[in-house]
């Protein structure tokens, strides 16, 4: 029966609420997020609806279309700020996002109201809804935010990742510095006899990134190339650096000619 302190803000009195909405995220006084997720439900509900209402009660749209709608705006609805809270959802939580989830999963499919959840979620290929709001919380946290989460949420941390590299104008294969990476063939073995073979290769280790490539005729080792790249390349761009510089290879009767 304690009042509650009074509290104001340049003379003006803030009252106490039980919940307050800020960039679309209803924030209660316990933060267990139950409020959000039956405001997401709510909403969700009527928007389903409305579109029943828009599809009239002799026809309908198909159960691609039903999928489409559920995944691309439906779910985005529910998704909205996960990342601050499903990180970790509780039970609660997930038998709320159950619930909710369950209406459009038989409108979906249009089985009997007796199926159960997990039933239609194998039969539509949709997981349940606080896998794929957990999936997303965690990836833009360590992906997007770059978040440390605690060790008992999952084992990949920001620092685990690698990030796509931005703002470069030029292929990395035109500044290329001299050759600092070896290359040794180990299936020289199996190179067929009479025939030109081009090798290439691009790798990413921690001691940098290389790209190369080899010319083999009739087991000589007739030319080599390889170079070392900017550490921010990644394998991919080192692989295809190399392709390149390969083609760019005259075979000749006598020794093969760079152009």
């Amino acid at each position: 029966m304690v009042r509650s302190p009074k509290i104001t803000w340049n003379g003006y009195k803030i009252n106490r609420v039980k919940s307050f909405k800020y960039l679309g995220i209803h924030v209660d006084d316990r933060l267990n997020w139950l409020e959000h997720i039956n405001k997401q439900g709510e909403k969700a509900i009527k928007m389903q609806q409305n579109l029943k209402r828009i599809a009239g009660g002799n026809w309908g749209i198909s159960q691609i279309h039903r999928w489409t709608l559920y995944k691309t705006v439906i779910e985005r609805m529910l998704a909205h700020g996960s990342s601050a809270w499903c990180l970790n959802p509780t039970f609660k939580m997930k038998r709320k996002l159950s619930s909710i989830q369950r209406p459009f999963l038989l409108h979906i499919s249009g089985a009997y109201r007796t199926t159960p959840t997990a039933a239609l979620q194998t039969i539509l290929g949709i997981p349940p809804l606080h896998m794929q709001l957990q999936f997303e919380a965690r990836f833009t946290s360590i992906y997007r935010l770059r978040i440390s989460l605690p060790p008992n949420i999952t084992d990949i941390q920001p620092q685990d990742l690698e990030m796509k590299a931005t703002g470069w104008s030029i292929h990395p294969s035109e500044h290329l510095e001299p050759n600092q990476i070896s290359l040794e063939d180990e299936e020289a073995n199996v190179v067929r006899k009479d025939i030109i073979n081009i090798f290439t290769d691009g790798s990413k280790t921690e001691h940098g990134v290389g790209a190369a490539f080899c010319v083999l005729t009739n087991d000589i080792w007739a030319y080599q190339w390889y170079a070392k790249l900017n550490d921010n390349h990644t394998v991919f761009q080192a692989e295809l650096t190399a392709l390149p510089r390969s083609s760019n290879i005259r075979i000749s009767s006598a020794k093969p000619q760079y152009l």
